[in-house]
């Protein structure tokens, strides 16, 4: 499918800038006849970067592979995920080699490229992971999904910057579901608390705007922040049976996009991208531990929620 070829490419390719990303995306889907959303390609780049395949620098419009890595998926009875770069030789070597694994996929809107298929690993010890690992030319890593939630820190914007050009396009976030922006004057005096975006070049930028003080940001950490800010609450963890048990699902509002790091940390709890329930407008993800949803829900400023 469309996905694995891009996969197969960036893992070639090995870095690139996101122009000639979106280009070779959109003429790819173009030979598959796909009526693709106008930002079909991005998401994509997100969704790879989520699943632990790319880092993204989308400030400077690049982005570069990651190496291949294998990790355990929490609380998942034995079962783990190859992530990173895919590329032809990886693939062969696990049919030579003898690693047992199965191939999944989840799809979404056909109007998405969908992404890569996850490849499950199950074992039964460590050790089988380890020589997995050797046998692929891969890393293993342990339980990924884990590590990244204990070393999230606080997104707040800290970072101090210059105030708004007078003459720009600026604008200022009125609502969140769905995401309002309301145009505004950059040069009124005491400008409102909260996010705004300033046009700079034909491209936002963000700006938090905090006693006084304007600072630095991107659109899904200035969201949190605001969020944070209103005291409103947009992440719920829903347990998968009674009280007991220790998976769930996350439940994230739409119009708060998680930060690529949060959003890593719970995808690779299930190694699937999230699905989406259109009617609440909500984005769902599978078989995370309620201590990450915890970790992941502070390190944005909220108080997790537990739902029945």
């Amino acid at each position: 499918m469309i996905g694995d070829l891009l996969l197969a490419w960036i893992s070639e390719a090995g870095n690139g800038t996101i122009a000639d990303f979106r280009a070779r995306a959109a003429w790819l889907a173009r030979t598959e006849n796909l009526d693709l959303h106008e930002s079909a390609t991005g998401r994509w780049l997100r969704d790879a970067s989520a699943l632990g395949h790319c880092e993204v620098d989308w400030k400077h419009g690049k982005w570069s592979v990651a190496p291949p890595v294998i990790t355990r998926l929490p609380l998942a009875d034995g079962l783990a995920v190859l992530v990173g770069a895919r590329r032809q030789r990886l693939l062969r070597a696990i049919d030579e080699e003898g690693v047992y694994a199965e191939q999944a996929r989840r799809l979404g809107s056909s109007r998405d490229i969908p992404p890569p298929c996850t490849i499950l690993m199950p074992y039964e010890r460590t050790r089988d992971l380890e020589e997995y690992a050797a046998a692929l030319g891969a890393v293993y890593s342990g339980c990924a999904a884990a590590a990244i939630a204990a070393l999230l820190g606080t997104t707040a914007p800290a970072k101090p910057t210059a105030p708004p050009a007078y003459d720009s396009p600026f604008e200022h976030l009125s609502s969140f579901s769905p995401q309002t922006w309301a145009p505004t004057l950059p040069s009124r005096p005491n400008p409102s608390e909260g996010l705004h975006r300033e046009q700079v070049n034909g491209r936002w930028q963000h700006l938090l705007r905090r006693e006084g003080g304007w600072y630095a940001t991107d659109l899904s950490r200035g969201v949190f922040a605001e969020l944070a800010r209103r005291g409103e609450t947009v992440i719920r963890w829903r347990p998968d049976g009674d009280h007991r048990t220790r998976t769930g699902t996350v439940i994230v509002d739409w119009g708060a996009s998680l930060p690529p790091l949060q959003a890593r940390a719970l995808v690779l709890c299930s190694g699937f991208v999230p699905r989406f329930g259109s009617a609440a407008e909500t984005s769902l993800y599978d078989n995370v531990p309620r201590e990450i949803a915890a970790r992941v829900a502070s390190s944005l400023g909220q108080t997790l929620q537990t739902s029945s």
